[in-house]
């Protein structure tokens, strides 16, 4: 059965990175990107993170979902689905009292339909440019 934890070890996190094509880490700087994360989201089978989602923010208006990865041998299941709707949830809460939150996410190629489902918009469009980014030594 999967469980939903709030936290994840670095080294886990580095594997997960890992076992869905994205770049390795440093183990420090895994830890302290996951220790500020405003909020994070895991799937747990038994003792192993299959799966997992983060929030950063300025604590303001602005939020980016960041690392939204399942293992391999568990996509398909609903984690993926679970973990934006727990982010959902919890970045809903900060709006109320009618208070306004931007969230922004960066989409892996072919992904983008997924997003949609939960009410992000395909960027360019005809009232946003393309998102943009830049890597210090990829």
């Amino acid at each position: 059965m999967i469980v939903y934890k709030s936290e994840i070890p670095a080294e886990a996190y580095n594997n997960m990175r890992l076992a869905v094509g994205w770049k390795g880490l440093d183990l420090a700087q895994a830890e302290r990107g996951l220790k500020n994360s405003a909020y994070l989201t895991a799937a747990w089978d038994d003792d192993t993170p299959v799966g997992m989602a983060r929030v950063i923010s300025d604590g303001g208006y602005m939020t980016l979902i960041v690392d939204v990865m399942v293992l391999p041998a568990y996509q398909g299941r609903g984690i993926g689905r679970q973990l934006l709707t727990n982010i959902n949830e919890w970045l809903d809460s900060l709006g109320r009292e009618g208070l306004c939150i931007m969230v922004n996410l960066m989409a892996t190629t072919g992904n983008e339909g997924f997003y949609e489902k939960f009410g992000f918009e395909v960027r360019p469009n005809d009232r946003m440019g393309a998102g943009m980014v830049r890597w210090i030594n990829p």
